[in-house]
């Protein structure tokens, strides 16, 4: 009895797992006691453990392991591939802005007349708006014309009146020729009449010495010499007066080119009562209305040139060795941000005013600050970018503008 209750049942390798479906079912995993008590015996004989490749422990370590081997390269490749793709891109986008400069700091500019009369008076009709669009030779306003047309008026009146003089000049020129032919065979008669009595003064003198003539006839002679004389300067006289009137005509026609002149400035001044748009724009800063007198020389209002525009884009000094007059740009609108513009650079600004410095008259003494700035901030410079393409219903004087330069400057 005792042989048979300690002796362990041992199932024939014969036994069919029919006859047992499930005889490990009920049976508990083995304790940590029971695996201790063959640890210990394997230690000693010195037998290599052996894992079960049943357990499912095993082989998770195993493939865990395997998964290890291959990702640490994997990893390093693919740190080395992000540090090196991220020098790359950090060189290509230097290189961009080094040598394709770009800036916000810019602004849409085009040219702004001062709409002024050149002549001064009220202004009886005001034909536009503020704002308003205009073109080329549209009258903007008008002032009374009523002084410059009796201006023009008279300048006509004397130029009739000088026409006149030299009709009737004209009509008097035969007899005017006449008598100064006539003056003047009169100034050669009494020449020889003159030289005449002076040669018989001269032949009469030595005789009265010798008693040959009387000193009667001396005085007649003489007083023939100097009836002679007044006669010859009586003749010299009409033939002066004849060539002056006969000079009159001449000045008279000299003097209708003046006459002339005077009817085309009066009539110059009558047109500018009437002031029109030099080129097609916008109305700015239109603050009056009609009944204002305006002045000669001062604007009434401003006039936006809307035929060209360009912007004005602040660079900083080191930028600006990689544009030249000629090179391509590209401008955009921070009110249409989704526009593209292309335009060329027109110019790089040559002076700017220095933070700081204080201009003294010449031959002052040198101005020196007694502070430091630490901080140096590159100097900028305006840079103009004529616009190619650009929309007059969106840009706008002033407007915020960023400018990027496409390319190197220009080969000369």
């Amino acid at each position: 009895m005792d042989s048979q209750a300690t002796s362990p049942t041992v199932p024939t390798p014969d036994a069919s797992p029919t006859a047992q479906p499930d005889a490990t079912a009920g049976v508990p995993p083995p304790s940590s006691a029971a695996t201790s008590e063959h640890g210990p015996a394997a230690e000693k004989s010195g037998a290599p453990a052996q894992s079960n490749p049943a357990v499912p422990g095993d082989a998770h370590r195993s493939s865990g392991a395997k998964r290890s081997d291959w990702r640490k390269p994997v990893g390093l490749i693919l740190s080395l591939v992000v540090i090196v793709g991220a020098a790359v891109l950090i060189l290509l986008v230097w290189n961009v802005i080094e040598h394709h400069p770009r800036t916000d700091d810019a602004t849409a500019r085009a040219n702004v007349v001062g709409i002024a009369p050149r002549v001064r008076g009220q202004i009886l009709k005001l034909n536009v708006q503020d704002n308003q669009s205009v073109q080329a030779g549209e009258v903007l306003f008008e002032i009374d014309p009523d002084d410059y047309k009796l201006a023009l008026q008279k300048a006509k009146a004397d130029l009739a009146t000088l026409d006149q003089q030299i009709k009737v000049a004209r009509a008097q020129d035969a007899e005017l020729k006449f008598q100064v032919k006539a003056a003047e065979a009169g100034v050669e008669r009494g020449k020889a009449e003159l030289k005449q009595a002076g040669d018989t003064l001269e032949r009469m003198r030595p005789l009265l010495t010798n008693g040959f003539v009387q000193a009667n006839d001396v005085d007649k002679a003489e007083t023939a010499q100097a009836v002679a004389a007044a006669a010859v300067a009586a003749e010299e006289q009409k033939l002066n007066q004849a060539r002056t009137a006969l000079s009159t005509l001449a000045t008279l026609i000299a003097q209708r080119r003046g006459a002339e002149a005077a009817v085309d400035l009066a009539a110059l001044n009558l047109s500018y009562c009437k002031v029109s748009a030099p080129f097609p724009g916008r109305v700015v800063s239109l603050n009056i209305s009609e009944g204002a007198y305006a002045s000669a020389g001062t604007p009434v209002f401003s006039l936006l040139d809307t035929r060209k525009w360009y912007v004005m884009a602040n660079f900083r000094e080191a930028e600006v060795r990689h544009m030249a007059p000629g090179t391509e740009a590209v401008v955009y609108l921070t009110s249409a941000p989704n526009r593209r513009f292309h335009g060329k650079v027109q110019g790089i600004g040559w002076a700017v005013e220095p933070e700081g410095e204080v201009n003294l008259p010449f031959g002052g003494v040198p101005y020196v600050k007694r502070e430091l700035n630490w901080v140096r901030v590159a100097q900028r410079f305006p840079v103009r970018i004529e616009v190619e393409n650009p929309d007059t219903n969106l840009f706008r004087m002033g407007a915020s503008a960023a400018a990027i330069i496409q390319g190197p400057p220009a080969k000369p």
